[in-house]
C-alpha cells in the first residue's frame, strides 16, 4: 500500500462515528467525554477524574461522575471491550458478584503499521480502533494498595482466601470458567460482618450452560495458586521485605484448597434444597446470608483507665461542651478517658501541657471524624457504634504499639473489620439464587449488600457542622473520608 493510499484508508477510518453499546441514558452521559484521546490525556482535557485509590490493572483505568453518576472506564481493544461486557452481562444474570456492566465504546483509529515487509513485500497494518469497557463504580470496595496494607496475618489471609473460595465456588457451579483468578482480579468489600469477593475481570472467562467441568475448575485453582506466587513477591517487593521473608506460601493455597473442597460439597448440599418462592422466604434467607460469621471482640479493656468521682452525667456534659458531641452515657467516661490519655501523648510529643480543650480537638479532628465515617461505610445496622469505635481505637493502639509507629486509622479499621467478618459458609440458600431473585432491582453485589448502620444513629456522635457527612451517598462519602485521610498523611 502506497504512503498516499495508507492516508486514504485512514482518513476513511479515523471518520467513522465512535460507537455506544449502552442504554441510552448511559450514552448521553458519556457522549461528552474525550473519547478520541487515550485515557492517560484524558485529564488534560478537562476530564476530572474520581479521586479513587484503585488497585492494580494491566489496563489503563479511570473513574468518572457524571450528571450523578459514577463509572468506571477501562482501555482495551475493541474485541475484548465487546467479550467482557457481553460476559458481564450474562454473570450478572447468572446471580454472581462481579462488576455491574454498562456497556462498551469502540473508537476508530488509524491502522498502524506490524511489518513493513510482509509477505510479498506488501507492508502489514492492523487495527488502530480502541475498545472501551464502561462498569458501574463498585462502592465500598477496599483499594489493593490499602488492602495489602495490612499485616498479612494467617487469620487475615484466611478470611481472604475464604473469600474468593465462596466466589470461585460460586463462578464453578454456575457454568463460568475464570481463566484468570488471582488477587489482582478481586475486589474485596467487608460488609460488617461478612467479606465479599466481586469478580472485577471477565475478560478470559468461559460460560457453559451448566457447571463447569473438573478438569477445568483444577485448572482455575492452579492458576489462582501460580498468581499468588507471584502477587506475593511483588507485595514483598513494595514493602521492602527481605527475599527470605514469603508473605504467602504453600500452605496458603493448600488451606484455599481445602475451603473450596469443603464449599463444593456445600453447595450440592444446597443445590438439592428447595427454593423459596416468596418475598418472606427470600428476604428470610436474605438476612440469614448476611448473619453469617458474626462475632463480637470482647471490649473490657482498654488503654487508658482513670479513675474519678462524678456526678451521674458528668462526662456528657464535659464532652458535649468540648466538641459539641452526644456520647452515650454508658461510653461517654471510656470516651473522656481517651482524650486525656491523647493529652497527655501531645504534650509529652511537644514538650509543652497541651489543655483539655486543645487536645480534644486535635482528637477530633485527627481520629475520631474519620473513625465515625468508616464505621458508616462498614458496620451494619444491627451493630453497636461506640462499641465498634472503641474496639477499633484498641486495635489501632495495639497494632502501633506492635509495630514500633503509628498504624493509620484507616489501616486499623480495616484490619480490625477483617478480624471480625468470617466466611466460612455459604449460608441458608446458595447466594446466586438471592441475587437472581433481586437482579431485576438492582446489581447483584448490590443485591448481596446488608443493610448497614443507619446515619442517624451516628449524628450525635458529630458536631452540628459535621453532621450531614453521615448522610452523603456512600460514594461521596468514599471522596470525603479520603480527602480527609490524605490531609492527615500531608501534615
Amino acid at each position: 500500500m502506497h504512503n498516499n493510499e495508507f492516508e486514504r484508508t485512514a482518513t476513511t477510518v479515523t471518520s467513522k462515528p465512535i460507537q455506544f453499546h449502552m442504554h441510552i441514558g448511559n450514552r448521553h452521559h458519556l457522549e461528552g467525554l474525550p473519547w478520541n484521546f487515550p485515557l492517560d490525556e484524558w485529564p488534560s482535557h478537562g476530564v476530572v477524574p474520581l479521586s479513587v485509590r484503585r488497585g492494580e490493572s494491566r489496563h489503563p483505568v479511570i473513574f468518572v461522575e457524571r450528571e450523578g453518576r459514577r463509572y468506571a472506564i477501562k482501555e482495551t481493544t475493541p474485541r475484548m471491550a465487546e467479550r467482557e461486557i457481553a460476559n458481564l452481562h450474562e454473570i450478572e444474570r447468572r446471580g454472581l458478584p462481579a462488576l455491574s456492566p454498562v456497556g462498551s465504546v469502540i473508537v476508530p483509529g488509524r491502522p498502524l503499521l506490524l511489518d513493513e515487509h510482509g509477505p510479498g513485500g506488501v507492508p502489514q497494518y492492523v487495527s488502530g480502533d480502541r475498545g472501551y469497557t464502561v462498569t458501574r463504580l463498585a462502592p465500598r470496595v477496599i483499594p489493593h494498595s490499602l488492602l495489602y496494607s495490612i499485616p498479612f496475618t494467617r487469620k487475615n489471609k484466611h478470611h481472604l482466601l475464604s473469600a474468593i473460595a465462596v466466589l470461585l465456588v460460586e463462578l464453578h457451579e454456575h457454568g463460568v470458567y475464570w481463566g484468570d483468578p488471582s488477587l489482582a482480579n478481586v475486589l474485596i468489600r467487608i460488609d460488617g460482618k461478612r467479606i465479599l469477593a466481586i469478580m472485577a475481570d471477565a475478560e478470559t472467562a468461559e460460560l457453559f450452560p451448566g457447571p463447569v467441568s473438573d478438569s477445568l475448575r483444577e485448572q482455575d485453582l492452579e492458576l489462582f495458586g501460580e498468581s499468588l506466587l507471584w502477587q506475593a513477591e511483588d507485595m514483598r517487593q513494595a514493602r521492602g521485605l527481605p527475599e527470605e521473608k514469603e508473605i504467602v506460601d504453600d500452605k496458603d493455597f493448600r488451606y484455599f484448597k481445602r475451603r473450596y473442597r469443603l464449599l463444593q460439597r456445600e453447595h450440592a448440599r444446597l443445590a438439592s434444597s428447595p427454593g423459596f418462592t416468596t418475598l418472606f422466604q427470600a428476604v428470610h434467607m436474605l438476612e440469614a446470608l448476611n448473619d453469617l460469621g458474626y462475632s463480637l471482640l470482647d471490649m473490657s479493656g482498654h488503654a487508658f483507665q482513670q479513675v474519678a468521682t462524678v456526678l451521674p452525667g458528668w462526662y456528657q456534659r464535659r464532652i458535649h461542651e468540648l466538641l459539641g458531641i452526644t456520647i452515650p452515657r454508658k461510653y461517654a467516661r471510656r470516651f473522656y478517658n481517651t482524650i486525656l490519655g491523647h493529652q497527655a501523648i501531645m504534650s509529652k510529643n511537644e514538650g509543652r501541657d497541651v489543655s483539655i480543650e486543645e487536645a480534644a480537638k486535635d482528637w477530633y479532628t485527627r481520629y475520631h471524624l474519620p473513625a465515625i465515617l468508616l464505621l458508616r461505610q462498614q458496620l451494619t445496622n444491627e451493630q453497636d457504634p461506640m462499641q465498634a469505635y472503641f474496639a477499633i481505637m484498641e486495635h489501632k493502639w495495639k497494632m502501633s504499639l506492635k509495630a514500633g509507629y503509628e498504624i493509620p486509622i484507616e489501616e486499623a479499621a480495616l484490619d480490625w473489620a477483617m478480624q471480625q467478618a468470617e466466611t466460612g459458609k455459604l449460608g441458608a440458600v446458595d447466594p446466586a439464587a438471592i441475587a437472581t431473585w433481586w437482579r431485576e432491582r438492582q446489581p447483584v453485589a448490590e443485591a448481596l449488600e446488608p443493610s448497614l448502620i443507619e446515619s442517624k444513629k451516628l449524628e450525635p456522635l458529630l458536631s452540628n457542622e459535621e453532621q450531614p457527612l453521615v448522610h452523603l451517598p456512600l460514594p461521596e462519602l468514599d471522596q470525603e473520608l479520603t480527602k480527609r485521610l490524605e490531609q492527615q498523611e500531608q501534615e
